[in-house]
């Protein structure tokens, strides 16, 4: 009897995920297609860094170099058109959840920490999008540091600067450990459609997220602990981007190891991405 409910239960779960994917809107189509898209661009910049590490012609690079990398492959340009499209619909997907909460936030000071890293985050993949543009109009890929320390020293420059800036990085922290929670208690796995995949998928997207989450977590601490010192210092050149939080490891005891197992984690969470793609819910 009890097998039968629950069989039951997960049928009409199953049919009204498939109704809601029927009716969803075009944006959650196009956040899905973002997902994908992050997730590529993570998977390019993880396997050159990798590649870094073990000195084989790879390169510590930004989103921005690695849909460079992208612009140079066969086709190159309509792979950069397609995914410039991706970024613009997670960017508007990150802009939705911001203002409409669909994952119920709430309106309380955690809600709105939550709330304004989706802002940040919405402003970065916008920011990535209008790069892709400007490389399939064989615009140059900047340094994502060069770039951050450009806009850094423009905030310095106006009132209450440093403490924008010290705000920024807290939030870059905080999703940075907000990573390393998920990754921890798994939270990451109630955003996916468990009833569509089978267990070689389940358990794949387990493993993966959790590395994949941990990594990308690290990679963000970094980045918001070097806003603070900007912030502290007034410095704009203390400011990093991607680039510049991966070279940070390198510096450290055992940089090339420590470059290693945080590279294979970004293109873990770059896979991980390509399955929230296809199975993360994803109500408007």
């Amino acid at each position: 009897m009890e097998k039968d409910l629950s069989q039951h239960k997960e049928h009409a779960q199953r049919k009204a995920e498939e109704y809601k994917d029927e009716a969803a809107p075009w944006i959650v189509r196009m956040a899905r297609f973002g997902h994908f898209s992050k997730g590529a661009v993570y998977i390019v910049i993880g396997i050159l860094a990798v590649m870094t590490a073990f000195g084989l012609q790879g390169k510590l690079t930004t989103s921005s170099g690695a849909l460079y990398t992208i612009a140079k492959q066969p086709f190159g340009s309509v792979m950069l058109a397609a995914l410039a499209v991706g970024l613009a619909g997670y960017a508007l997907w990150q802009v939705i959840m911001t203002v409409f909460d669909p994952e119920h936030k709430g309106n309380d000071a955690k809600g709105w920490m939550a709330r304004i890293s989706y802002l940040i985050i919405a402003a970065i993949y916008f920011s990535l999008c209008v790069s892709a543009i400007k490389i399939i109009f064989r615009a140059s890929a900047n340094s994502s540091s060069q770039k951050y320390q450009t806009l850094s020293a423009k905030a310095l420059a106006q009132p209450f600067g440093q403490t924008i800036i010290a705000v920024i990085g807290a939030v870059f922290i905080g999703i940075g450990v907000y990573n390393f929670y998920k990754a921890y208690t798994e939270k990451f796995k109630k955003g996916l459609k468990r009833h569509e995949m089978n267990q070689k998928e389940w358990k794949t997207a387990r493993y993966i997220g959790k590395f994949g989450l941990f990594a990308h977590g690290v990679v963000f601490a970094i980045i918001g602990i070097f806003l603070i010192r900007t912030a502290i210092q007034a410095d704009p050149d203390e400011t990093k981007g991607l680039d510049g939080a991966l070279a940070e490891l390198v510096k450290q005891p055992f940089g090339p190891v420590l470059l290693t197992i945080v590279a294979l984690g970004l293109v873990a969470y770059g896979a991980y991405l390509l399955f929230e793609a296809k199975y993360r819910r994803l109500d408007p």
